[in-house]
């Protein structure tokens, strides 16, 4: 497998799906963009015709009820099967901030009830505002097949986000947190921690380790001149774990 096929999900209010095409082109992949409403739901593509499905950032549906919360009931309604099928199968999954909404909403993540049963919750900032700034990140020793090999980097990536502090069930599994934000010193204060999720979880799996959620944005850390390209590692690992 050279080039591994790449769906980016597009709902409307999306928009970092060009950024995250571009991610995963540089990384190897062969990146198509694929419409909730052009393409899935009029049956033109199905989420398990790809190698790794890709949920990015931006506003799906306009982010109104709360953010993601339309696009997975769309989701959950209407692909309900297919949503089944790509856990059942091990499609690598990839949803970023707004992406990352959709697959707690979905109950894909933390991945530990039945699909369209959520029992988590990104719930708003502490700040109570909008964070937008550049923070650091660890990936974790974890069970996540992303991050299999960047155990310990520290990634320096931007954030955009409302609705950030992640809430999890009493049974999460420690072994499911990605990455967690990270400070000068060992403690993490605000606004290194920008949305004051507990224990600093800036990114989680689900207990297979193919399905990741993060709210930093690695699709706009991938070239020196965007002042970082931590990012561009993360969507390398991704492509070469299922070359």
């Amino acid at each position: 497998m050279t080039h591994p096929k790449v769906f980016v999900l597009y709902a409307p209010g999306i928009n970092c799906h060009q950024e995250t095409m571009a991610a995963f082109e540089l990384a190897g992949g062969r990146p198509r963009l694929c419409h909730l409403t052009g393409d899935l739901l009029q049956g033109r593509l199905h989420l398990t015709d790809c190698d790794i499905l890709a949920i990015p950032g931006g506003f799906a549906f306009g982010d109104h009820i709360a953010a993601g919360r339309i696009a997975a009931i769309d989701l959950i309604a209407r692909l309900c099967d297919q949503l089944q099928a790509v856990r059942e199968k091990g499609i690598l999954v990839l949803g970023i901030c707004n992406g990352f909404q959709v697959l707690v909403n979905t109950g894909l993540l933390p991945g530990t009830s039945e699909v369209g049963e959520p029992n988590a919750l990104l719930d708003r900032n502490r700040s109570a505002v909008f964070e937008s700034r550049w923070i650091r990140m660890r990936a974790e020793k974890s069970r996540c097949v992303w991050t299999e090999n960047l155990v310990n980097d520290i990634f320096h990536v931007p954030v955009a986000h409302g609705e950030g502090r992640l809430r999890l069930p009493d049974d999460f599994s420690e072994d499911q947190t990605v990455f967690r934000y990270v400070g000068p010193g060992r403690d993490v204060p605000y606004p290194c921690n920008p949305n004051g999720s507990p224990e600093n979880r800036a990114g989680i799996c689900d207990p297979s380790g193919r399905i990741l959620g993060l709210m930093p944005h690695p699709e706009r850390a991938l070239y020196p001149w965007f002042r970082s390209e931590d990012g561009l590692h993360l969507f390398k690992a991704g492509i070469d774990a299922v070359r």
